[in-house]
């Protein structure tokens, strides 16, 4: 088929992908989707620690509603194909609507309790588990320009960003201010919205039909078997596991290092924010393809220094740009890991694969919230960070060795 001339102007040269109207119409349902569910789950966390005041709670709070993606995303992935991505993230739509209208509803008469709360947190989480590969195997169904995968693929790690920057700031308004139904109320016109563009989406008659008997096993096989794939999902897992955790650290550095939490808090995470904000509009520009290529390899370097930064410094003027470089590097790797397999992957392992991605990334978070949470009260913030940084660059290296090795046998 005939791609339509994409109409000049300066956007739309450096994000040739929102020229596609499915993919405007996606990424505009995605937009209030993130904002909505980063709204909930913050929201979530205020009103258990509330109701509890344990910190023990609240990080079993999280470990439900991000956990699953270890297990049930690539299980869930590899069952989802073009043909049936559209249907299935419909119905996790529907899930969630329903998961959220239950929360609306025990507000409402008073018995939301810690209980029924982390319940639903672990529905949250296996719902949303399965809707991370739905989700990107319809992004991808929607291009007509299959060129256009890498600059898509960013695009949406763009947005989650922006989500996951303002989605938090919205909770901390409405939760104090109107209660906790309120930013539930929010989510259930978020995901109203995000069902609308959906249904609106017109997929691409290039998509061929993938075969019906694809299974994780696939997925599996296809990644050991391309390089690219067998190097960068097992760094990326340890990304996830030895610096994507240094969240749970920034308020003890503030408080300990710097002796004024909520201020330095603030300041760290904006500065993560923005390098994460700032490598994803690079990544969904036009120079995007180029530099993903050239520096992907330097990514899990660039962490580790970070976190050494951060481990040895007592200036906060170090410590901002340091945390920056931490929230670029990581955005970096991930989008730039997860762009690159779609684009190469055969179409039948494709759900499979961005559930693996979901393992590799967002499914070992959780495991190192609770790691590092726990060798911080035993050593300490700051040789905490030294430990991430040292045990980071020693896995980089060893999955670097271990594939020469495999290639050289």
């Amino acid at each position: 088929m005939t791609i339509a001339a994409r109409p000049p102007g300066l956007v739309n040269r450096l994000f040739p992908a929102l020229a596609e109207s499915s993919l405007r119409r996606y990424l505009s349902g995605q937009v209030a989707s993130v904002l909505g569910s980063w709204t909930q789950n913050v929201t979530l966390n205020l009103l258990v620690y509330h109701l509890s005041g344990s910190a023990a709670i609240l990080a079993l709070l999280n470990f439900l509603l991000y956990g699953p993606q270890l297990v049930v995303a690539p299980i869930a992935g590899s069952r989802i194909r073009s043909e049936n991505a559209r249907r299935v993230t419909l119905c996790v739509l529907t899930a969630s609507l329903l998961l959220t209208g239950s929360l609306i509803t025990l507000s409402a008469f008073g018995v939301l309790g810690v209980k029924l709360i982390l319940l639903h947190a672990l529905a949250i989480g296996i719902s949303s588990a399965i809707e991370v590969p739905a989700r990107q195997v319809l992004l991808l169904t929607s291009l007509q320009d299959v060129s256009l995968t890498s600059n898509a693929v960013a695009m949406n790690t763009m947005v989650y960003n922006v989500g996951r920057m303002v989605g938090p700031t919205i909770a901390g308004f409405v939760y104090p201010t109107l209660g906790p139904r309120a930013s539930f109320a929010i989510y259930v016109v978020a995901l109203a919205f995000m069902a609308t563009c959906v249904r609106s989406i017109r997929l691409s008659t290039n998509a061929r039909p993938s075969r019906a008997d694809s299974s994780l096993r696939d997925a599996v096989e296809y990644v050991m078997s391309d390089a690219f794939s067998a190097r960068y999902l097992p760094i990326l897992a340890c990304i996830g596991l030895f610096a994507a955790s240094y969240q749970t650290l920034v308020p003890l550095l503030a408080d300990k290092a710097f002796h004024d939490a909520a201020r330095f808090t603030g300041v760290f995470f904006a500065c993560a924010g923005a390098g994460s904000l700032s490598s994803a509009v690079l990544l969904s520009s036009a120079l995007g393809p180029r530099a993903s290529a050239r520096f992907i390899t330097w990514a899990p370097w660039t962490a580790a220094a970070a976190l050494t930064v951060l481990a040895t410094t007592d200036a906060a003027v170090a410590s901002m740009p340091a945390f920056f470089a931490l929230g670029f590097s990581l955005t970096f790797a991930a989008t730039s890991t997860n762009a690159t397999i779609q684009r190469q992957c055969p179409e039948h392992v494709r759900g499979g694969l961005v559930g693996m991605y979901g393992m590799a990334y967002n499914g070992t978070m959780p495991f190192g919230y609770l790691l590092v949470g726990t060798v911080s009260e035993a050593i300490g913030v700051r040789h905490t960070f030294a430990a991430m940084a040292l045990v980071l660059a020693m896995g980089v290296i060893a999955i670097i060795v271990w594939q020469r090795f495999k290639v050289q046998r």
